[in-house]
């Protein structure tokens, strides 16, 4: 799942994940296998904190992947501009012939 996240969806979900706040309950359909899984990496015992974990990864990875696009965006809208810059001071550092 590739999520587009707004820039003020984006700002909001770093201020959540960056508070640690009580616990609480939920429920979660998962298949079996998952569960099955979770426990053969994590034990029944710690099942929920290894899901926990997982999702706060996959999230921060969400935030990653937004502000990569964004930084590529700005790069690409400056590229021409920088390029013809560079090449301008190529030109100057080629020795004359």
């Amino acid at each position: 799942m590739t999520a587009r996240i707004s820039n003020r969806t984006l700002l909001e979900l770093q201020r959540t994940l960056g508070r640690r706040e009580k616990k609480g309950k939920t429920s979660v359909s998962l298949s079996g296998e998952i569960i099955r899984a979770a426990d053969l990496v994590a034990g029944k015992a710690q099942r929920s904190a290894f899901i926990e974990r997982a999702v706060r990864v996959y999230l921060r990875r969400l935030v990653r992947r937004a502000h990569d696009a964004r930084d590529l965006k700005a790069i690409n809208s400056l590229a021409d501009v920088t390029n013809r810059e560079s090449d301008g001071l190529l030109d100057l550092q080629a020795w004359p012939e």
